[in-house]
């Protein structure tokens, strides 16, 4: 080597050069913390559906002759078809924030509205249906009218408008129960396919295009926006008003849609039948929002919650329970389910904070 040329290690290397490479990282096993979030996760959102299938294993252990047999899913499922029709259409305006505690009178209107002009007034099934309904998304109207334009708080407006349709139907029902529904109906209503009647598979089919329509539309997506913050939507520049009408609306036509179909399965209309659904509907939504959606108010969770309500109920009836355990049973649900599903949001506002 001449003494002109230099070692390498003497050579000027502030230049620019290739960048080491750096070793793989090593991934290591997840941490205790990453695996408690994922456990609290999961409870969050299965919590309901777990205890959905506890209270089903206790009532089948405890009355396995009665509970665990077929005979009583078909007598649950075709029972509580028309509670779940009504509670899917609860879904869309508590969604958007808003209340409706008049679904249960608009469910026993649509009901007597049907007997009347069909028994009374001879009008034929296939034109007294249209007309009930229209009379229902009428009612939806002018709940969304104090509440949108007038600016009445939804609970209240719904609360007194409920009582003014539970007045009108004892009114043109006579305050007695109407017999005869128009022949269609009845045949739709009781006839079976591998063992259950049509409307459960109305029921499921209504879940899944709410579902579909809530979750992967634009509408859908505006109404959850705007039931997270009405003023934030609307300067998102959203129709916050004309999404409200639309939810209330829809809500008050599932209604219609559900008494109908009571008629048609009993064969019958009762004036007083709205009050059996205002608890349950309010309870199955709010618990239905504790699971699948935590913290958003959804259809299966909506669907879950109906059947853990009613399996409660009919499990605790088969064990000879006093009739009064159902009153006790749906109002402690509906606590506890606003409950939870406060503390859920609360939950979902702290780990995105």
């Amino acid at each position: 080597m001449s003494q002109t040329e230099t070692s390498p290690a003497s050579r000027d290397t502030t230049g620019p050069g290739p960048a080491p490479v750096a070793p793989p990282p090593r991934r290591s096993a997840p941490a205790p913390a990453q695996q408690e979030s994922l456990f609290r996760r999961l409870t969050y959102k299965y919590a309901v559906l777990g205890v959905l299938i506890l209270v089903v294993v206790v009532f089948s252990i405890a009355a396995p002759q009665t509970f665990f047999t077929f005979e009583n899913l078909r007598v649950i499922t075709s029972s509580q078809s028309v509670l779940i029709i009504a509670a899917l259409g609860l879904v869309l305006p508590f969604a958007a924030g808003e209340f409706d505690l008049s679904f249960g009178p608009m469910i026993a209107w649509s009901s007597v509205g049907l007997a009347v002009l069909y028994v009374q007034f001879d009008v034929p099934g296939a034109i007294a249906i249209p007309i009930v309904l229209a009379s229902t998304c009428a009612w939806g109207l002018l709940n969304a009218f104090f509440i949108v334009k007038v600016g009445i708080s939804s609970m209240i407006t719904t609360l007194g408008m409920g009582t003014v349709i539970t007045g009108l139907t004892l009114a043109i029902s006579g305050s007695q129960v109407i017999a005869g529904a128009p022949e269609f109906l009845t045949a739709v209503a009781t006839q079976q396919f591998l063992g259950l009647p049509l409307p459960v598979y109305f029921a499921f089919i209504l879940a899944f295009l709410v579902w579909l329509f809530m979750e992967h539309t634009p509408l859908g997506r505006y109404i959850y926006f705007t039931g997270e913050g009405r003023e934030v939507a609307r300067l998102s520049g959203l129709p916050t008003d004309r999404i409200r009408v639309f939810a209330l609306t829809a809500s008050a036509l599932l209604c219609g849609v559900a008494g109908v179909l009571n008629v048609g399965r009993l064969g019958s209309a009762d004036p007083n039948l709205g009050a059996s659904f205002l608890l349950p509907g309010a309870a199955a939504v709010f618990l239905g929002a504790t699971v699948i959606k935590p913290g958003r108010f959804n259809a299966w969770g909506t669907v879950i919650a109906v059947f853990l309500v009613v399996t409660g109920v009919t499990g605790l009836q088969m064990l000879g329970g006093a009739g009064w355990l159902e009153n006790v049973f749906n109002g402690a649900a509906l606590v506890l389910a606003v409950s939870f599903a406060a503390i859920v949001s609360r939950k979902s506002a702290t780990a995105t904070s």
